[in-house]
């Protein structure tokens, strides 16, 4: 288990990093900060809405340990999918947001796999 903790730990390290480079890069507003009558729940995080870490983080999570339990695949896929959504409906992201950062995370969670698969460790 302690490879597969190395890979799930590389592939949320590569996505905080892809996902704050990207926000800093952009530096959108979040929707609140646009029409101030949007009023969020759980507070404003004081960083940058463009692309959504949750959904980045999620999704890279989630592709890794579907890599390393495959059974549960799919039921890593929706609850990544249902973090993602959880931040447009708390009013702090826009679909966007959560789209490009599923896709994000999708794609840092595959290159970890990928260097799973050629390091020698399975």
């Amino acid at each position: 288990w302690a490879r597969n903790m190395a890979l799930l730990n590389m592939a949320m390290m590569d996505a905080a990093v892809v996902c704050w480079d990207t926000k800093f890069t952009y530096f959108n507003p979040r929707p609140s900060q646009i029409d101030p009558r949007i009023k969020t729940p759980i507070g404003l995080p004081n960083f940058p809405s463009y692309i959504s870490g949750h959904s980045t983080f999620s999704a890279a999570a989630a592709t890794v340990l579907g890599y390393v339990i495959p059974s549960k695949s799919q039921q890593y896929s929706d609850w990544a999918r249902e973090a993602s959504v959880s931040r447009m409906y708390g009013g702090i992201h826009y679909r966007s947001d959560c789209e490009v950062g599923l896709t994000t995370g999708g794609k840092v969670g595959t290159y970890a796999v990928n260097r799973g698969h050629i390091d020698g460790a399975e």
